[in-house]
């Protein structure tokens, strides 16, 4: 018997063998055989759904290079979004990182298939504009804020420290160069740990003609329009806010103004870079550069002086609440500076991406489209992870509406609006939807400098809508009144608002949409569930683009599978093992 177990698959016994059980040895073969069939097996089970994925139809399919130039603001999320629909399409989005006056630059030059910016040409801050004849359009592509960055110690502990609060007067003196040490900062009762610091603030200013530099001059002159006129008279420079950022030309004399301390740095990238390598350094930046390095951002007193507040997606999203918006969606800022909300993060912005419109190639165009449509969308789930703060619906909503203006772009199907892209912009502000008040979105043909709040207004109305506009309009809607032929200002993107103005503002719908009670029309359900608290979500960002529903459970059992058809092969091994050894034992 002991004969017949030592011989396996035709090999005679062995000599060496005899006596001995062969547990160990034909076990370890089995289990190196079995390992390999495990290893087969599972990579059936990976190139199993590639291979039923590739016999779907996607929605995106790669094309042509294209090219876009500016804004360091917005760089960080429109980077992210681009390697995005890279590694799921094969779409080549190439962007060059510069700043918001070069993008224009090269966008009006035609050297680039696309600007970014955070100031339009209206502001008079680009050298070069369209021609004649030559239509485009702004599409929003995040909000964001400018974070007043920094890197200082305690100077009696030695610790990092992070709780600076900024008042307008303050960020005025520290980047006018009349605040020139930590101590100074300590003052009225805040910061204290800083009394007696004589350390110099070291500043970090943008020596490009930039968006961050517009914002912030033009905060500054908004909120103290006679101290920025004196300080860029005094350096030779027009009134108002500038992207080029006010400094001495020349061996000028500036009495009252020191900058012995300031260090010019091109770019966003190079200005945070260099206040974390530098303690006692300060420079504006977008936020996202801020998290970036791990630095934090300083708390800035917004009126009427009550209240300290952070940059945030949602002290960001609160704020933006007030900005006004022009008929080709260009921001007007003034509201947002001098928002009395305590929840407000005053220096908030809109970033803006710079398309053509009817002239352009039509494949470039094609592509072109399937990225707006994947960043106004799927790209917004990324937004507060980066450090920004996502597009309200209204504003998700005209970008669609954008992609039909671009030659060669596919329309978005009916089904995709805000609504369905799961916009996480609903999420911030909870069940309740955003605070009631205040006017109706611009829109991009028929707004009127309406207030950017989504949902509909006393005065400016929406983009195409039948519905009687709202009072108050607290639901996220589209741009002002519902969409033609859905149900009131709700319209089929409103996920609350009720048919009266219960929520959604509005006297009565005078739509012919579907109704439900308490909602805004029919409520869509989100095909791609994409879960607005994960910031980089490639997965939920294949399921939109291919179509196919984020389901948990299947792919649960999927992975238990998987880990039984793993695991199986070497146990199943282990137990031939072992009854051979008896086997013998018992012979």
């Amino acid at each position: 018997m002991s004969a017949d177990v030592s011989v396996e698959a035709g090999r005679a016994p062995n000599p060496r063998e005899a006596g001995r059980a062969p547990g160990p040895r034909v076990g370890r073969r089995l289990m190196t055989r079995c390992a390999i069939a495990g290893c087969g097996l599972l990579v059936v089970l990976a190139i199993a759904p590639v291979a039923l994925v590739a016999t779907a139809s996607p929605a995106y399919a790669g094309g042509p290079e294209i090219t876009g130039a500016g804004s360091s603001y917005a760089a960080v999320a429109i980077d992210q979004w681009a390697a995005e629909i890279s590694s799921i399409d094969g779409d080549n989005i190439n962007y060059s990182d510069s700043s918001s006056v070069i993008g224009l630059n090269e966008f009006a030059q035609e050297q680039v298939n696309f600007g970014a910016s955070e100031i339009g040409y209206s502001t008079g801050q680009a050298n070069y504009t369209p021609p004649a004849g030559y239509p485009y359009q702004y599409l929003p592509d995040v909000a964001g804020a400018t974070c007043m960055m920094y890197n200082l110690q305690n100077p009696i502990t030695g610790q990092p420290f992070s709780s600076l609060e900024l008042t307008t007067q303050m960020i005025l003196g520290i980047f006018t160069g009349t605040i020139t040490t930590w101590g100074q900062l300590a003052s009225g009762g805040l910061n204290p740990e800083l009394q007696g610091d004589h350390n110099p603030i070291v500043v970090a200013w943008r020596t490009d003609a930039s968006g961050e530099n517009y914002i912030l001059s033009d905060y500054l002159n908004t909120l103290d329009p006679t101290a920025w006129a004196q300080y860029t008279r005094t350096l030779n420079f027009p009134d108002g806010p500038q992207a080029l950022w006010p400094f001495p030309q020349g061996s000028g004399s500036h009495p009252g103004y020191n900058f012995s301390n300031w260090d010019g740095q091109d770019g966003s990238n190079n200005a945070s870079d260099y206040v974390y390598a530098n303690p006692g350094s300060i420079t504006y930046v977008e936020t996202a550069y801020a998290l970036e390095h791990h630095v934090p951002c300083a708390a800035v007193q917004n009126l009427p002086g009550d209240a300290f507040v952070q940059p945030s997606a949602l002290a960001d999203a609160e704020a933006l609440l007030e900005a006004q918006l022009e008929p080709d969606l260009e921001q007007r800022l003034t509201n947002v500076f001098t928002d009395t909300n305590p929840k407000a993060y005053p220096i908030s912005a809109y970033s803006y991406i710079i398309t053509p419109e009817g002239q352009m190639n039509s494949a470039q165009g094609a592509v072109l489209g399937q990225f707006i449509e994947f960043f106004a969308c799927q790209g917004q789930q990324s937004a507060q992870a980066l450090g920004y703060s996502p597009l309200p619906p209204n504003l998700v909503n005209d970008d669609f509406q954008g992609i039909k203006r671009i030659h060669g772009a596919a329309a978005p199907p009916a089904s995709v609006n805000a609504t369905t892209c799961n916009d996480p912009y609903v999420s911030l502000f909870g069940p309740g939807g955003p605070p009631s008040g205040g006017g109706g979105g611009g829109s991009s043909s028929t707004g009127s400098s309406g207030a950017s709040r989504p949902g509909g207004g006393t005065t400016n109305g929406g983009s195409s809508g039948t519905g009687t506009s709202g009072t108050k309009g607290s639901s996220p809607g589209s741009s002002g009144a519902g969409a033609s032929g859905t149900s009131g200002t709700g319209g089929t993107t409103s996920t609350r608002g009720g048919t009266s103005g219960s929520n959604g503002g509005g006297t009565k719908s005078s739509g012919t949409g579907a109704t439900s009670s308490g909602n805004g029309g029919t409520e869509t359900t989100n095909p791609y569930q994409a879960d607005p608290t994960v910031g980089l979500d490639l997965f939920a960002a294949a399921g939109k683009l291919l179509g196919i529903p984020r389901a948990v459970a299947p792919m649960v059992l999927v992975s238990l599978g998987l880990l039984l058809l793993i695991a199986a092969p070497p146990l199943l091994a282990w137990m031939r093992a072992r009854r051979r050894s008896r086997m013998t034992q018992a012979g």
